[in-house]
């Protein structure tokens, strides 16, 4: 279960944030390491075990086509924790090559062991989702085996999927757990 604050919110998808603001910030005698245990201490956290995630996502058989401004989103929604108002799963964003790798407290570390429906956005500057918000509904993802993500340890770092956009229909109303693109860029 991800920690939560006296309110009862979610803490995990921020976690990432706070603990790079604050490692960022310590002084060249303090390590890395130390910088996250104190900042876990400060801020009453616990520190979550977590396991490698880390694959490839191509659009219909190709690399996607992103650059900093038109990314490819990769998120794992915990369905047992949904986020809550405008906070959005774990994101990890896709290279050239459509390789992605999470991050909870340093770069590829990964995610906390658990269970996760694969969820994908491609945000486009005033126009919505690049993937036609076919791949950003939780309870759509849910029903297919190829979008379940269960990571134990060590964890997993070949998972591989295969959006088909062309030709789709886009879906006009995505569900009401959807992660709408405006919400997941980064």
């Amino acid at each position: 279960m991800f920690p939560r604050n006296h309110n009862g919110v979610h803490l995990a998808s921020g976690l990432a944030l706070l603990v790079l603001s604050s490692v960022s910030g310590c002084s060249r005698n303090q390590s890395a390491s130390e910088a996250l245990e104190k900042s876990l201490e400060v801020n009453n956290m616990p520190q979550l075990a977590v396991v490698k995630c880390s694959g490839t996502v191509t659009i219909d058989g190709l690399p996607p086509a992103v650059d900093r401004l038109n990314p490819l989103l990769v998120m794992a929604y915990d369905p047992k924790h949904p986020p809550k108002g405008r906070q959005v799963p774990f994101t990890a964003t896709c290279d050239k090559n459509g390789h992605f790798e999470f991050s909870t407290y340093v770069k590829g570390d990964g995610l906390p062991a658990g269970s996760y429906v694969a969820l994908f956005a491609e945000p486009k500057m005033g126009s919505g989702d690049g993937l036609k918000n076919l791949y950003n509904d939780p309870d759509k993802n849910a029903n297919e085996e190829r979008f379940q993500i269960n990571l134990t340890p060590p964890g997993k770092t070949d998972w591989t999927f295969d959006l088909a956009v062309a030709g789709k229909e886009p879906i006009a109303a995505p569900g009401p757990h959807a992660v709408k693109a405006d919400r997941a860029r980064k």
